[in-house]
């Protein structure tokens, strides 16, 4: 936030503000827009001020403009640090390289796409020994990031975690160093840091260490069981996850940075269990599979208890103008997927695209002209955006596009009579900020208590902010289908698993589930196909959740 304030005119003050989510594409501009507008104020007053009072303001209330300029340091130095973190990331490394210790090892850094970098890649020792808090190496690197932004360094191997690495310009500290010392003075800018730990205990030196630093940007990570082999960011630039190395070396999931579980097939662009050096990483998917799951960009995951139509997806991007929306008719007495509706806006004339389970075709409808079945291949275009559509009428993937640029692609398993699941994944990280509804993800959004089954523990949520209260037609669907899911409507009812499905009914269901579903079997996945068996799916539950995960 910055502030203008002119004493003899108490009312004219002027706040700028940046929502934290848009402070990764914005910070750098703003910082900007501030400098040249204190600039063109000094110009104006004939002002150059050279240094700041004891306040830290620059105060030029002593000419005839009586402008006051304030420029609190603590906030400049916060969006300071969002601003060079957003720049420069540390988005691939491995902590343990597997077999014996190498000579060098690689680490991938995302940063503009063909922007130049000379900055140092430094570790402090976090193990709970007396070299704790020692800087432990410290490298010189440098490159050019490629077109779609990764850059790859060598640098010598690492020590074994635990330790913090740091991504920073380029004054090293000198190895041996202690960040706990009081005469340690932090060189330079720290971009990025990530806090590896290979022992629980280790988590509070971590902690320690971040605090010793200033807080910089980054993240550590749980202690999760075992040593993490690799450590990668979602698409190069989001969410950080680790692959762990456990005795044995089976690895079945990857971990989110609090510990958590994470199939690897809810991943699209490649395999999460293996490096991608140079190109761009793995990304989680979302989606809604059965009675209802919601599966969120954030990597969350919740049953939902209400019927009606939803807003699943929502993207809206202000220049060039493009406004998608995905809602979802969940119905029945197990509430699941019945009908699935594309509208774009994004042109003069909107456009809808939709499916049902009655038919499993899609139907689109274009400058209000009557719904055809005839799906041409490029869909609801815009000015700048466009849909196309991959796949037979019972597996489809539509891809968005934005100008040549891919944004998301929504995949979709329809079983005629029965339900629709879906998935969505996008292709880039710059886009999340503009993205609501459910799978978007809601963090801080309490969870309702989970099942009575003692088996099963599946947060559940109502999302009574996404819920939409227009008929399917308004909402720009077809007067076919509203027919069709108001059939469900008034015959559906709301039916507890309790009362559905006793123990010896819970265990039929995971020998059907652990059938199907295989190697999932320790996931939320799995447990949701439990949940969905008992509550009268059947075995075609199972079936489209494991096809959906392949898909």
């Amino acid at each position: 936030t910055a502030w203008l304030k002119r004493p003899n005119f108490p009312d004219l003050n002027f706040e700028l503000q940046v929502p934290p989510s848009l402070l990764i594409y914005t910070a750098i501009k703003m910082k900007l827009c501030v400098h040249v507008l204190l600039l063109a104020l000094g110009v104006i007053s004939g002002h150059k001020c050279d240094e700041t009072n004891d306040s830290n303001e620059c105060d030029i209330s002593d000419i005839s403009s009586h402008l006051h300029l304030a420029t609190k340091a603590t906030k400049v130095a916060k969006v300071t640090k969002v601003s060079a973190a957003s720049t420069y990331l540390i988005s691939e490394f491995e902590p343990n390289p597997p077999s014996n210790d190498p000579s060098t090892q690689q680490i991938e850094l995302s940063g503009p796409a063909g922007g130049t970098f000379n900055g140092c890649i430094w570790t402090v020792d976090a193990d709970n020994i007396t070299a704790k808090g020692e800087v432990d190496r410290a490298n010189n690197v440098s490159g050019t990031f490629d077109p779609n932004g990764p850059l790859l360094v060598s640098i010598p191997d690492l020590e074994n975690p635990s330790f913090t690495i740091v991504l920073s310009s380029s004054t090293c500290p000198s190895v041996d160093d202690n960040v706990f010392d009081t005469g340690f003075n932090v060189p330079g800018v720290i971009y990025d840091s990530i806090g590896v730990p290979d022992v629980a205990g280790d988590e509070a030196i971590l902690a320690q260490i971040r605090e010793a630093l200033g807080h910089p940007p980054g993240t550590d990570f749980k202690f999760t069981g075992d040593e993490p082999k690799l450590v990668f960011r979602d698409a190069s630039v989001g969410n950080l996850y680790a692959v762990n190395d456990p005795p044995g070396g089976v690895v079945t999931v990857v971990k989110d940075a609090n510990g958590g579980d994470i199939e690897p097939v809810e991943f699209s662009g490649g395999d999460p269990l293996e490096t991608t050096f140079g190109v761009i990483n793995p990304t989680l998917g979302s989606g809604v599979i059965g009675d209802p799951h919601i599966h969120t960009l954030d990597g969350g995951h919740y049953t939902l208890l209400r019927e009606g139509s939803f807003l699943v997806w929502h993207f809206g991007l202000p220049q060039p103008h493009v406004d998608w929306q995905i809602f979802a008719h969940y119905a029945g007495r197990q509430s699941f997927t019945k009908g699935l509706l594309l509208v774009d806006t994004s042109g003069s004339e909107p456009s809808s695209m939709e499916i049902t389970s009655e038919r499993c075709e899609w139907q689109t409808q274009s400058n209000s002209k009557k719904w055809s079945s005839e799906v041409p291949e490029v869909l609801l275009s815009g000015p700048s955006s466009r849909m196309q559509l991959v796949g037979n009428k019972n597996r489809n993937r539509i891809e968005l596009f934005i100008a040549d640029e891919k944004v998301a692609t929504l995949k979709v398993l329809c079983r005629q009579g029965r339900h629709i699941d879906m998935k969505l994944y996008m292709t880039n990280q710059k886009w999340r900020p503009f993205v609501s509804g459910e799978l978007k993800g809601q963090k801080g959004q309490k969870d309702k208590p989970s099942s009575n089954s003692s088996m099963l523990q599946l947060a559940t949520r109502e999302d009574q902010e996404f819920e939409v209260k227009k008929a399917w037609a308004e909402l720009g669907g077809s007067p076919r289908a509203q027919e069709y899911l108001q059939m469900f409507d008034e015959n559906g009812h709301d039916v507890g698993l309790s009362e559905l499905c006793d123990a010896q009914g819970q265990a039929d269901a995971k020998a059907l589930c652990q059938k199907h579903l295989g190697t999932a079997a320790h996931s939320s996945y799995f447990e949701e196909c439990i949940y969905d068996v008992c509550s009268g799916a059947g075995e075609v539950a199972a079936e489209m959740a494991a096809e959906m995960l392949k898909f």
